[in-house]
């Protein structure tokens, strides 16, 4: 379903034709257990001037944000709709954080200093290939995509405790990424409990989200 389709035919507000109504409440709990995590991300821009989320994984999740929100809507109706439309705002005040200080996320000195170039690209390139998966490959709300981007986030963000000086590591933000993406994976399960590579990406993500909780818990006390 496209933007013009949801606008031309709107969708009942919580659509249990594909989900029951405990799958679609699971999954708009843990999507607010993210809304949360985006507004401390935002809150630390503001505060520290520094972005608390990988770059890399910023331009993925803008390409499938975009994707879903106007070329690929989400199935459970119009609530979770409007929910990934306000997602995607807050993800493009993070785009354009990341153009202002995401260079600090950098060490080598030539990536650094072409950094907003190489981002832009990045943008792109993530946009083309989220848009055929997504469209093409993917599963109803794009599952697939999400649990691959989701772990190429968690993995960097182990990257992100090593950078020195940096101020963008946030333990809140760690703690709602991991509880978001892991009641979400509850609710997946339930809905697809034979899919053998969806359990395996739930299970990665949630170790690397805890290593990385770990980490900063560790950071902390030292």
């Amino acid at each position: 379903m496209t933007i013009i389709d949801f606008l031309r035919d709107p969708p009942p507000w919580f659509d249990t034709s594909h989900y029951t109504m405990t799958e679609i409440m699971i999954f708009f709990s843990a999507a607010m257990l993210w809304v949360g995590a985006y507004i401390v991300i935002i809150k630390n821009i503001i505060k520290r001037k520094a972005v608390g989320i990988p770059a890399i994984a910023v331009s993925l999740n803008f390409g499938y944000e975009v994707t879903t929100a106007f070329f690929s809507l989400p199935d459970m109706g119009r609530v979770v709709v409007f929910g990934y439309w306000a997602w995607m705002l807050l993800d493009l005040f993070i785009v354009i954080s990341v153009f202002r200080y995401g260079h600090q996320q950098i060490i080598n000195p030539y990536i650094r200093k072409h950094f907003r170039a190489l981002f832009s690209v990045g943008l792109l390139v993530a946009f083309a290939a989220e848009f055929f998966f997504i469209r093409e490959i993917d599963i109803p709300m794009a599952v697939y995509d999400a649990y691959i981007i989701n772990l190429v986030m968690s993995v960097c963000f182990i990257y992100l405790v090593f950078i020195p000086d940096f101020k963008g590591n946030s333990l809140a933000v760690a703690w709602l990424k991991f509880l978001g993406t892991g009641w979400t994976s509850v609710m997946f399960q339930m809905k697809y409990p034979d899919n053998h590579f969806l359990t395996t990406m739930y299970i990665a993500v949630a170790l690397f989200d805890i290593f990385y909780i770990y980490l900063l818990h560790k950071r902390k006390r030292a």
